[in-house]
């Protein structure tokens, strides 16, 4: 467990700005298409884009200093001209992927500026970004003028597929001026089809089924436990389906990473677990005591760092109780309450 790592996050997230979310401002919701069939024509339209935009990658890669999304230019190939010196074809440059979302299979891109060294976030997590968004025709519709958080639980699809497939900066510098400065972070471009956006509901700026584009660099991020469980929220997709929203153990109709008592036995889920407060008055101090507990168990795990008031270090090592041996954690299992003592 890397202590220092933590301690970059709290940092970091301890100066929040703000948290920009899935757009508020629903402009018209119209009848929706077929998912498939929407799925098709949003391909034509991506690899028609792919096949006549270039950007500047020889620019790019002569950078004597890290990229930005400023850095980053796309241009049209109109038809009749030839490719200019130093570009590369998107086609020839992006990665397709794959993922399913709403029951339909779904093909996006990726191109890659850097991978990025620090850490990859989950698909639940919070994270700072900076970032453009454009439509196929070159319009520009967002942008951020300083890094935003965002909790990727509750934004487009697509970007809870894109950014956990890159790492955050692992290093960074106060400036004089109060802003921070992020070393080695993730940077691409990602093009989504409707069905991984906004869909058939239209946004300001943005018509219904528009396939979108982002700019993005993914400067950090923070593990997330929405209902504050001691269960992270990535770890509440029992099912794997990268959907959130469909697990309900006790089927109350609330979703577990927002369900304080998961199996709907009467007792928080915090308290069917076994918590261990580990505190220091340093983070080296700390990170010895962790390490004392290193390899975790798969059954084990350690929250989030935290600061105190009083300027202490803490950290909580979580057990995952299993009193019966039954295969089923205490907290997903009704029948198996464990110590209770939390």
């Amino acid at each position: 467990m890397k202590i220092k790592f933590y301690a970059f996050l709290l940092f970091i997230f301890s100066t929040v700005v703000y948290t920009c979310e899935k757009e508020e401002t629903q402009v018209e919701a119209i009848p929706p298409r077929d998912r498939a069939e929407q799925q098709l024509s949003d391909m034509d339209t991506l690899q028609n884009y792919l096949n006549t935009h270039y950007f500047n990658s020889g620019a790019i890669e002569a950078l004597s200093s890290y990229p930005q999304i400023s850095d980053i230019e796309i241009t049209e190939l109109l038809e009749g001209e030839t490719l200019p010196p130093d570009t590369t074809l998107l086609i020839d440059a992006v990665e397709e992927k794959q993922t399913v979302s709403e029951g339909v299979d779904y093909s996006y891109y990726i191109l890659t500026i850097e991978q990025g060294q620090g850490e990859s976030p989950h698909f639940t997590d919070q994270v700072r970004v900076n970032y453009e968004g454009f439509l196929t025709n070159s319009t520009s519709f967002d942008a951020s003028i300083s890094p935003l958080d965002f909790d990727l639980a509750n934004v487009i699809t697509g970007w809870n597929r894109v950014l956990p497939q890159f790492k955050t900066s692992d290093a960074y510098v106060t400036n004089s001026d109060g802003t921070v400065r992020f070393d080695n972070y993730g940077i691409g471009v990602m093009f989504l089809p409707s069905g991984l956006s906004y869909y058939n509901i239209s946004q300001s700026g943005i018509p219904s089924y528009s396939c979108l584009i982002f700019k993005f660099e993914l400067h950090q991020y923070k593990v997330m436990d929405h209902d504050n469980d001691y269960i992270p929220s990535y770890m509440e997709d029992l099912d794997a389906d990268m959907d959130i929203y469909n697990d309900d153990t006790d089927a109350d109709f609330a979703s577990n990473f927002l369900d304080t008592d998961d199996d709907g036995d009467g007792f928080s889920t915090f308290r069917e677990v076994i918590a261990l407060d580990l505190t220091d008055t340093s983070l080296e101090g700390l990170s010895t005591q962790m390490q004392a507990f290193e390899p975790l168990g798969s059954d084990q795990l350690f929250t989030p760092l935290d600061t105190g008031d009083d300027g202490t270090f803490s950290i909580t090592l979580i057990t995952l109780e299993d009193t019966n041996g039954n295969g089923i954690p205490n907290y997903l299992d009704p029948d198996d309450t464990g110590t209770l003592d939390n």
